[in-house]
């Protein structure tokens, strides 16, 4: 039994012809290129997200800047016509129709000369575009004014 036990040890430390001591096998390069393979994809998927909520909350700050020049504009004009002249600030604001004529409207009295600019640009038709909306595939519009609401500036569907 002893002279088994011996020669089992020592047949587990002989190698094979041909085969160093130290190294990797090919399986073990395969699992570690696996899983770099996956941290990488999971590295670029967050890259990715990070740039897109970028976009977004860019959207979101236009979003949020176009609303605050159209209240600006709309109390202005309500204040140069006279508190009871609602009616006619309504009317002008839905008369433009288009986000140009919209735009147009705001001006360069309540949105900065580079905003203004930048947004007319790209716009078109009644969607309101900036860069990061294109490559987001968002757009933003001015609703008409109900008789009984307000304009907002909302998200395009």
């Amino acid at each position: 039994m002893r002279h088994c036990l011996l020669q089992c040890r020592s047949s587990a430390k002989r190698r094979l012809p041909g085969r160093k001591a130290s190294g990797f096998t090919l399986i073990e390069l395969l699992l570690v290129i696996a899983i770099i393979g996956v941290m990488s994809a999971l590295i670029i998927t967050t890259v990715s997200n990070a740039a897109a909520d970028a976009r977004r909350t860019l959207a979101y700050q236009q979003q949020v800047t176009l609303q605050d020049a159209l209240n600006s504009w709309i109390a202005g004009y309500t204040n140069s016509r006279g508190k009871n002249e609602l009616a006619d600030v309504r009317s002008a604001y839905n008369a433009a129709g288009t986000a140009s004529a919209w735009l147009g409207l705001l001006g360069t009295n309540y949105l900065h000369k580079s905003t203004y600019e930048h947004l007319i640009s790209n716009s078109s038709g009644s969607q309101i575009k900036s860069e990061a909306m294109i490559k987001s595939g968002m757009y933003l519009r001015f609703t008409t004014w109900p008789t009984n609401g307000y304009p907002t500036v909302e998200w395009g569907p």
